[in-house]
């Protein structure tokens, strides 16, 4: 039996005691849960001395993608924005589950789960200690805490944030990810990083640089 929308799969990196810092992940269009928490093991080889919870989130949507049963985030169709306020009730309905588990943490989102990681980052900035979001894009109606995001930016602070990213990903067009990145550049610490050649995946070089900039993260 499949397991139901919304489902958080709780895992480690290293030996995570009941402080330990909390790392989100959020699954592209058409994966689940699975899909990074596979990463896992890798991230505890790459990450040593480091101990974190790992909370993966089910999307909230079923459906089929190349002929396979897979989860989306958002209700419609992967490339048409929903109505706003079933983007709210998104973003909502992931932080009460992170909530459930810790007060803050860092945010990694792979594709469309890029798009829901920065949702809910968007409406409860409280809630995130750090942002990862590769090869995706953002919906472009306004959040609640984007004032309180571009004020920190401007006083020389702000939520660290990671952005990486083919610059011809065939799965997203260029104008969804250009508008995620300026949102990024305005709104968050950004570090922009490119990968030609690895379309819509991750690689090696990429992996290392996202556990360069995980660690002091999770070492706090």
């Amino acid at each position: 039996m499949s397991s139901p929308a919304g489902t958080v799969q709780v895992g480690r990196i290293g030996r995570p005691g009941s402080t330990a810092p909390t790392l989100v992940v959020l699954h592209g269009y058409g994966a689940d849960e699975r899909d990074l928490m596979g990463m896992l093991p890798v991230l505890g080889m790459m990450l040593p001395g480091v101990d974190a919870r790992v909370l993966g989130i089910r999307g909230f949507y079923d459906v089929t993608h190349r002929g396979r049963p897979g989860r989306s985030w958002f209700p419609g169709p992967v490339a048409t924005p929903p109505p706003d306020d079933e983007i709210a009730a998104v973003g909502d309905r992931i932080t009460a589950l992170v909530t459930e588990h810790t007060d803050r943490a860092v945010w990694l989102g792979f594709s469309q789960g890029m798009c829901a990681a920065i949702t809910a980052v968007r409406r409860r900035p409280d809630v995130c200690s750090g942002l990862i979001a590769l090869s995706g894009f953002s919906w472009p109606n306004p959040q609640p805490g984007d004032p309180t995001m571009a004020a920190e930016v401007r006083a020389g602070g702000g939520i660290p944030a990671f952005y990486g990213r083919d610059p011809a990903d065939p799965a997203i067009p260029g104008y969804a990810s250009a508008w995620a990145l300026d949102y990024l550049r305005d709104h968050t610490r950004l570090t922009e990083r490119s990968y030609p050649g690895i379309g819509h995946s991750l690689s090696m070089p990429e992996i290392t640089d996202i556990v360069g900039f995980l660690r002091p993260l999770l070492a706090r």
